[in-house]
């Protein structure tokens, strides 16, 4: 089981939500909408791709990477991997 299961449902209504959104912006572009209009859609895309991932980071901490500690489970590989992931989300 992963450790976003018991989000999986907020998660995947949220993407679907982002798909619709993605699929509304193709089409503002096709009808050359304004540009502002189109970057305050993607402005939307971006604070909610940021929300679903908080969602499966907060999991993946509080399941694999706890479990991992407490078993003491390749709890380095864990941690190290954890360590990449946040760098890669707060770059900026």
């Amino acid at each position: 089981m992963s450790s976003y299961e018991k989000d999986k449902r907020e998660i995947l209504v949220r993407l679907r939500r982002m798909e619709g959104q993605l699929k509304g912006i193709q089409k503002m572009v096709e009808e050359d909408k304004y540009c502002v209009d189109i970057l305050n859609q993607l402005s939307s895309i971006i604070a909610a791709t940021q929300k679903v991932s908080n969602i499966i980071m907060k999991d993946h901490i509080k399941g694999c990477v706890r479990n991992a500690l407490a078993t003491n489970q390749n709890s380095d590989e864990h941690v190290n991997e954890l360590v990449e992931v946040v760098e890669r989300f707060t770059r900026k």
